[in-house]
Order: structure tokens, then sequence, then C-alpha cells
């Protein structure tokens, strides 16, 4: 996970994109908050560099 983290720094995606957890198939509540957080988590951190690229990419948009 950490050497994935440090390849998204370097081309420009913040790390805390991504999560990885470990639950067990009992744990569908628990599942369910932190797909709630990260969800929230993701928002927080505004529209994927990669999906505004595409965005102005499609819409011939500059910078």
């Amino acid at each position: 996970m950490e050497h994935v983290k440090g390849l998204l720094a370097k081309v420009g995606i913040d790390p805390e994109r991504l999560e990885m957890f470990n639950l067990s198939a009992a744990m569908g509540p628990r599942w369910a908050e932190m797909c709630n957080e990260f969800t929230e988590k993701i928002r927080g951190l505004g529209p994927s560099p990669i999906w505004l690229a595409t965005y102005r990419l499609k819409r011939n948009i500059k910078e």
C-alpha cells in the first residue's frame, strides 16, 4: 500500500484516495460505515485530477 501511495503521489494524485480494509464477512454494518466515511473523505478531497483532466480534454478547456 505504501509503495502504491508513493506512486500516486508521483503522478499527482493524493495518496489519501487509496485505502485498504481487512474485514470479515460478518462485519457488514462496519463495512457500510467505512464506505460512508471514505466517501465523505473523498468528497472532501474534491474531484479526481484524472476526472478533471478527462473533462477538460473532452471539452477542450485549458487550465
